[in-house]
């Protein structure tokens, strides 16, 4: 790998750790107002469905900056509570426990240095959120054709159509074309609509 590509794939990670805080911090605002309306409620599910929500916020807010940056991904919210919770405990091990037992040093700083620290965690932190971010997308990459169409790719090559074989003249039910494939027991393939066609299907004989 060239310096250049090296410095756009270390750019790539930092960009798509500043899109997810970015997405994450927003989505974090609503979940706050949330959340607070359901531990109003008290109740153990409240505090559950809380959690869940915030999983689902932050597995979204990745697979928008993979499919940004990176390469399409599979949407659902299955899929988006899967990312948050990897997402949760990788990040929750890589950056929050280290900030945790750093967090007594920063305090004790001078403000200029303070805030130079803070800057440079952050800054850190999105090169790291961009990794762990991009590995736990491609889990849920999308591929073949869906994925080629999804990043304005070329589909696969185009096969032509098979030549009609409609001794009958019959007309498709569906659309009425008769470009039509007919086997001997009356089954057919429609090339026009591309459907199979039954023989119970044929009405009115011979178009």
């Amino acid at each position: 790998m060239t310096a250049k590509a090296t410095i756009i794939l270390l750019a790539k990670y930092f960009l798509h750790g500043l899109v997810f805080s970015i997405l994450a911090s927003v989505f974090g605002i609503v979940w706050t107002v949330l959340a607070v309306g359901l531990f109003v409620i008290g109740s153990f599910l409240g505090i559950v469905i809380a959690l869940v929500l915030l999983a689902v916020f932050y597995g979204f807010a990745n697979s928008v900056a993979t499919r940004l940056i990176w390469f399409p991904v599979r949407k659902g919210i299955k899929i988006y509570l899967g990312q948050g919770l990897l997402l949760g405990i990788i990040l929750g091990i890589i950056e929050i426990i280290p900030l945790v037992l750093a967090a007594p040093t920063l305090v004790t700083l001078p403000t200029s240095q303070y805030i130079a620290a803070i800057v440079a965690l952050n800054a850190a932190f999105a090169f790291v959120d961009g990794v762990v971010g991009k590995a736990v997308g491609g889990m849920w990459r999308e591929s073949g054709v869906r994925a080629k169409i999804l990043a304005g790719e070329p589909t696969v090559t185009h096969h032509p159509d098979p030549d009609p074989k409609n001794p009958e003249n019959l007309a498709c039910p569906r659309c009425r074309g008769t470009r039509l494939i007919v086997e001997k027991d009356r089954s057919a393939y429609c090339i026009d609509c591309k459907r199979g066609i039954h023989p119970s299907l044929w009405s009115a004989g011979p178009a």
